[in-house]
């Protein structure tokens, strides 16, 4: 029977790697050994401390226990500790810095340059890189550790990374006139409208009575846009019979400044002359930073609540 006198870094090591990974395969492969190493590891972990880490789901896939979420926190904070005290042991850490940080279509557009601004006098010391894609796309690249941060807007439930709120975000429906029946268009021409960010986009509070042949711009699946405008299709019991996807805000908003189709959008990125309605208070999301529970150096933790400070 192991105790905990046998247990290393290189334990704590694999128990992270088949905690992020969720099977022995994947984490064999990216540590560089063989699967029965790895599992032969795991067994030690467990009976060191005579509980059970992991459980066996479908195929190869594992689920960690209550315990084995602990130890992974635990092991998360110990390497992260460890991991920085070797960095500035080494002088030939303190070159540029590289930061890889992923943004969603909305943070692109709308917080990319603030984010630029406020990391003007850092830049030098840096090699910043951002790049643009959808949250579920975002949250895959932080586990895999493809990046240092992501700003994404659709909640996520997992213990695979860390999550901080940043702001908030308002979304509206954003549609055409050429969208709603001929009735709705008369009726919203005579009604009292506002003034949206100092375009000449209209809102108003009684829902657009949208025509059933009108064209839905929709996001692709994964997009945290794409999550809210499923939701506000429940919410409004609509179900939309013409349908086109399209994968980046910017093609939605051309679309939408040619004078074709509707949209759930951050309010934030509506084109003039667009008109909207609030959908109310369910639909004011937050934007999230996410970042890797290991992997950072303490350069990189430091730029990275950078970013979050400037962001809330």
């Amino acid at each position: 029977m192991s105790t905990v006198n046998d247990l290393s870094f290189t334990h704590l090591v694999t128990l992270i790697a088949v905690f992020e990974n969720g099977e022995f395969t994947a984490a064999a492969d990216e540590l560089g050994i063989a699967q029965s190493t790895v599992s032969k590891r795991i067994a030690t972990l467990e009976s060191a401390f005579g509980l059970r880490l992991f459980i066996r789901r479908a195929k190869s896939q594992l689920l960690p226990t209550p315990a084995g979420k602990r130890l992974y926190s635990c092991a998360a904070e110990v390497l992260r500790q460890w991991s920085d005290t070797v960095y500035h042991m080494n002088p030939h850490n303190f070159r540029k810095t590289p930061f890889s940080l992923l943004l969603s279509h909305t943070a692109s557009s709308t917080l990319l340059p603030k984010v630029i601004r406020g990391l003007n006098g850092l830049l030098d010391t840096m090699q910043f890189s951002a790049h643009t894609m959808n949250s579920d796309q975002i949250i895959d690249g932080i586990i895999k550790k493809q990046a240092h941060m992501g700003i994404i807007e659709k909640p996520v439930d997992t213990d695979m990374v860390r999550l901080d709120v940043l702001g908030e975000d308002k979304l509206v429906l954003a549609f055409n006139t050429s969208a709603e029946t001929a009735a709705s268009a008369a009726s919203a021409s005579q009604a009292s409208v506002s003034h949206h960010h100092g375009n000449s986009s209209t809102s108003r509070n009684v829902f657009p009575d949208i025509s059933s042949d009108t064209l839905w711009l929709l996001r692709e699946s994964g997009s945290g846009v794409r999550y809210f405008t499923d939701m506000f299709f429940r919410t409004f019991d609509i179900s939309p019979t013409h349908m086109v996807e399209l994968d980046s805000n910017e093609k939605i908003r051309s679309v939408l400044a040619s004078g074709v189709g509707c949209t759930v959008l951050s309010e934030n990125c509506v084109p003039p002359n667009v008109r909207t309605f609030d959908p109310g208070e369910a639909f004011i999301r937050h934007f999230y930073a996410v970042t890797p529970n290991t992997g950072l150096n303490p350069d990189q933790h430091i730029i990275a609540e950078h970013i979050m400070e400037l962001l809330r």
